[in-house]
């Protein structure tokens, strides 16, 4: 009898090793298919630059054994196509590889980076569209709204773009500002104002590709940010598609003067919807999926138009929030404001002591938020 019990015993110790490594075998097995949902995509959306990032991805967050526990949800485990998925990577890994040729022929205008690099994963990266001759107005920034000692949100950064004009002087002087403040990126397209959309392509093909960012906020250098404001959108929104601004809707698409276009540039009479050019934002998800439908060689003359028509086309909807004031011709101070354009030095300086005074940053002052406006004379 005793004998008897110790078979059973020994043949289910068998068995129970038997099923052991038939899970382990299945649990490998199991590991070696690419599990993708909405929220793994977005992961390789965010910290996908090249075919290497994509392989390092999938070697350190997709393969490691509690990949389930920490990226799925039973409902999701239970429910993975694997075959569907595999199908998804070899997608993702073919269009990386023409996303890769297009972004270095456009990486290819740069002819001056001189951006700082840091392992830093910012929470708002801003691009601001510079004229090389506008050092003035990017020297206003730094001291006012672009300087870190003015906010009390600290994660984010400002870079310029730069395009090229033939006065060499002028060059060497953009090159040696970029080396001293170490915050603008000079590119081989032509100062016109019908060649701001290839500025902006660039910059954001440049941003992809050397920083860490979570949103981006394109904007001109003759604007104001409150960059506190703006960070607490930013934090709060959770649209993985983000496109916000002033929206401009059924705008129609001008034939004559200097915002001119083209029937066989726009064949329709009205854009798509898009975020007025001197400040909008975009989330990183939308800044891979934009770039992956952009073409360099073929834009429209008018820049924030032509992002818009690319992010609507890309299925991406600009989407109008509170805050954004692009004619605010009067440099009106309101609490929740985010970006004002146009604003000279005055204005600037005017909205940003309002602005730390509601941010704690400067003492009260009576007289000064009793303004409404910084004048009553039109801005120009």
């Amino acid at each position: 009898m005793a004998l008897r019990v110790k078979f059973k015993i020994f043949f289910s110790c068998i068995f129970l090793m038997f099923c052991f490594i038939i899970y382990r075998s299945f649990t490998d097995k199991f590991y070696q298919f690419y599990i993708v949902t909405p929220r793994i995509e977005q992961l390789l959306i965010e910290n996908t630059n090249s075919l290497n990032d994509l392989k390092e991805i999938i070697v350190s967050k997709i393969f490691p054994r509690n990949f389930s526990e920490y990226f799925l949800t039973v409902y999701e485990s239970q429910s993975v196509n694997t075959l569907a998925t595999n199908n998804y990577i070899a997608s993702k890994v073919e269009s990386l590889e023409s996303i890769e040729k297009k972004e270095k022929n456009v990486l290819s205008h740069i002819t001056f980076d001189g951006v700082k690099k840091q392992n830093v994963s910012y929470t708002i990266l801003f691009l601001i569209s510079s004229h090389t001759r506008h050092a003035n107005r990017r020297n206003i920034i730094r001291r006012t709204w672009g300087n870190p000692l003015s906010w009390v949100e600290t994660n984010w950064k400002v870079v310029f773009l730069l395009g090229y004009e033939e006065n060499i002087q002028l060059m060497e002087n953009a090159k040696q500002e970029a080396t001293q403040n170490e915050d603008i990126v000079i590119e081989d397209i032509r100062e016109n104002f019908y060649d701001l959309a290839k500025k902006v392509i660039i910059g954001l093909t440049w941003a992809k590709k050397y920083i860490k960012f979570k949103n981006i906020l394109k904007g001109d250098d003759d604007t104001f940010m409150n960059i506190d404001n703006i960070i607490k959108f930013v934090t709060k929104n959770h649209i993985l598609e983000g496109y916000f601004g002033q929206k401009m809707e059924k705008q129609p698409v001008e034939r004559n003067g200097r915002y001119k276009v083209t029937v066989e540039e726009h064949k329709t009479n009205y854009y798509d919807p898009y975020c007025s050019g001197g400040g909008f934002i975009l989330t990183n998800y939308s800044v891979y999926k934009i770039l992956a439908n952009i073409d360099i060689t073929n834009t429209l003359r008018i820049d924030d138009a032509h992002v818009g028509e690319v992010a609507f086309k890309a299925g991406i909807i600009a989407k109008s929030i509170e805050g954004f004031f692009m004619w605010n011709d009067w440099c009106e101070y309101k609490k929740g404001i985010m970006v004002s354009h146009p604003s000279n030095e005055e204005c600037i300086s005017f909205l940003l002591k309002r602005s730390l005074i509601d941010n704690g940053k400067h003492q009260r002052n009576a007289v000064l938020e009793s303004q409404k406006f910084y004048k009553a004379k039109k801005l120009k």
